[in-house]
């Protein structure tokens, strides 16, 4: 064995091994997803298609492979390399070792022992030999051939499918999940996370949830969703990653997510009196944690130490959330049937592979995208009259305006600049926010 230390990560859905010396060995290239600073991983929300199995390897192999569905893969850093951190996802080089299950007997003699006792042996549990390693960013997930579309034809593209495909024809409602889609977390002040846009959407159905989610799984680099009401069952799965001292591992959790995911939690189905129990209390506190300081508790039992997490989070609810206090905005749905059959004509009016173009424009202005205050003193002032006008329209509405309000004023200003492909927030961005953000206040006082 090399003589620097090893670190090793199980890994989801990464190829198969062969070998322990009696078998096979061969180079092969996968992707990974770390999970655990524990060495563990978490696949995402986002039902994924099978890793395919290397077609070089015998039927036998194959299949073993397919069974497993993980890997125990052992890095070996050199020259201080940095190893993968917890969420990452990692491109790897390496070699597959498989052991036919004929060996396990003499695997487990201690002279043969190459892993620790918590993880299953080679023939149940393939390793993975990493020679060469590498994180990828969510651009990079995208393949090369696709090509950039400009920017105002890609954002009226999303627009039109949004309205058409999520919200049934409501254009506001698809221009904040828009805008949703693009934030990202890029500063923290304290606890407090800086560019985030967690929204509730409400007045909506089973369906409109069904239709955001798969919508949004096109969009983004990982998506899915959490059904409220089943986190009410007695039998309840943690979302939380929870630290096994019987074999020193982080069991991981379904919020384990990578950066630039969309969680989507559906609460059409949460009626009233639904109970919690323990697991349950601790699944809301944890999902409430996500939405509100874009990080995740991780439970160690005896304490709780808090993860840095940059996923969008988006609920859909009938009515008022039952995570109270947890998003940065509501959004009542208003269905429109001409809206949504105008758009539609847009969407099917679109070329082959724009799909493919509007993925990747979303991962880039999400991973990329960025606008600064101005600098000049002429469009600080106009940017300062906006805002003040942006505060009128809100007293005008009925709306008893906060810091709160002006600083989510601000915060949709900046996404709308990168929406446009704009490297600076103008008064024009700041104003169209405040447009957006009247609208949305008079269907909360009508509603």
């Amino acid at each position: 064995p090399p003589a620097t230390p090893t670190r090793e990560v199980d890994s989801p859905a990464a190829p198969p091994q062969t070998n322990n010396g009696a078998n096979r060995k061969r180079p092969i290239s996968s992707t990974t997803m770390v999970d655990s600073a524990e060495q563990t991983a978490a696949p995402s929300l986002r039902e994924q298609p099978a890793a395919p199995t290397p077609p070089h390897l015998p039927a036998a192999q194959q299949q073993q492979i397919s069974e497993a569905g993980s890997v125990l893969a052992k890095f070996y850093p050199a020259n201080g390399a940095p190893l993968p951190k917890l969420h990452d996802v990692v491109e790897v080089i390496g070699v597959v070792t498989h052991t036919p299950a004929d060996f396990t007997n003499m695997l487990d003699d201690p002279s043969f022992a190459s892993a620790s006792p918590a993880y299953p042996p080679p023939s149940q549990l393939p390793r993975l030999q990493v020679l060469h390693y590498r994180t990828l960013e969510p651009v990079q997930r995208i393949s090369r051939s696709v090509v950039e579309a400009p920017v105002q034809d890609v954002r009226s593209l999303l627009l039109a499918s949004l309205t058409s495909e999520a919200f049934a024809g409501d254009a506001l409602a698809a221009e904040y999940m828009l805008l949703q889609l693009l934030s990202r977390v890029y500063a923290r002040v304290g606890d407090r996370p800086l560019g985030k846009l967690s929204l509730n959407f409400t007045r909506c159905t089973e369906i409109t949830a069904s239709s955001i989610v798969t919508c949004v799984s096109g969009l983004c680099a990982y998506a899915g969703g959490v059904r409220l009401s089943q986190l009410a069952a007695a039998d309840a799965p943690s979302l939380v990653p929870k630290k096994d001292y019987e074999t020193e591992r982080l069991m991981r959790g379904a919020l384990q997510l990578p950066a630039s995911s969309v969680l989507v939690i559906d609460e059409t189905d949460v009626v009233e009196g639904m109970q919690f129990g323990e697991v349950g209390v601790k699944n809301l506190a944890a999902l409430q944690a996500v939405a509100t300081k874009a990080s995740l508790p991780i439970d160690f039992t005896f304490y709780e130490t808090a993860c840095p997490l940059d996923v969008s989070v988006i609920s859909v609810s009938r009515g008022k959330s039952l995570l109270r206090d947890t998003f940065d905005a509501a959004v009542p749905v208003q269905p429109d049937a001409a809206a949504a059959a105008a758009a539609a004509s847009v969407v099917s009016a679109a070329v082959a592979g724009a799909v493919d173009a509007l993925r990747l424009a979303v991962l880039k202005a999400r991973t990329c995208g960025d606008a600064s205050i101005p600098a000049s003193e002429a469009a600080a002032l106009a940017l300062e009259t906006a805002v003040v006008s942006h505060k009128n329209a809100l007293a005008q509405a009925g709306v008893d305006v906060t810091q709160e309000h002006l600083h989510h004023a601000l915060t949709l200003a900046r996404l709308l600049a990168i929406s446009y492909g704009d490297a600076e927030v103008s008064a024009a961005h700041v104003n169209r926010a405040s447009e957006l953000e009247v609208a949305r206040e008079k269907r909360l006082i009508a509603a």
